[in-house]
């Protein structure tokens, strides 16, 4: 059974009106406002520690996680498949220290490599090798069957569409890297 929240004032007669309606601000009942959002989140939460289990389970075989995997997708879309350390950083929402984590496993493995720019000593690009190209595309098909398989198989096109458009405008809202 679906079930659909809306928010009204106490005692007011009348439409009611969606929550996207009200600014967090609005003097709403922001008491049972945070409890729904932090059952979201917590949903939110959990599904996603779930798929990212069943799809590193999945992965296993290839002996490449699903961050390692993001990182060469983003390489591989990247304007000479390369991008500065620190918008790894940035389009990852890691660290500083778990980007450097990061690109040292894969530079071990050959699959990247970093290079600094000659115009300025203090950037840092991480570059795609073949090896690493070679390896996207081994684990691409692998990565869209599982999240696929564990999380597209069980919301029909309009609840994704709706679900993306919920996190693009949080995201939008709280300054986050946009959701692609």
């Amino acid at each position: 059974m679906e079930e659909t929240v809306r928010i009204s004032a106490p005692g007011q007669a009348g439409p009611v009106s969606e929550p996207e309606d009200e600014p967090c601000s609005s003097g709403a009942d922001l008491g049972e406002r945070a409890r729904e959002a932090l059952d979201l989140w917590a949903a939110l939460l959990r599904v996603t520690n779930t798929i990212h289990a069943r799809v590193t389970e999945d992965l296993i075989g290839l002996g490449i996680t699903p961050e390692e995997v993001e990182l060469l997708m983003r390489l591989s879309r990247a304007p000479e498949e390369r991008l500065r350390m620190v918008e790894v950083s940035r389009s990852l929402l890691l660290s500083k220290s778990g980007v450097t984590r990061l690109v040292d496993r894969l530079e071990q493995r050959g699959l990247v490599e970093r290079a600094s720019c000659p115009e300025d000593r203090r950037v840092v690009y991480t570059t795609l090798t073949e090896r690493g190209r070679q390896a996207f595309n081994k684990a691409d098909p692998l990565l869209a069957a599982a999240v696929a398989e564990h999380l597209g198989c069980h919301l029909g096109a309009q609840e994704i569409a709706a679900m993306q458009k919920g996190l693009r405008k949080v995201l939008a809202a709280e300054g986050g890297a946009a959701a692609k």
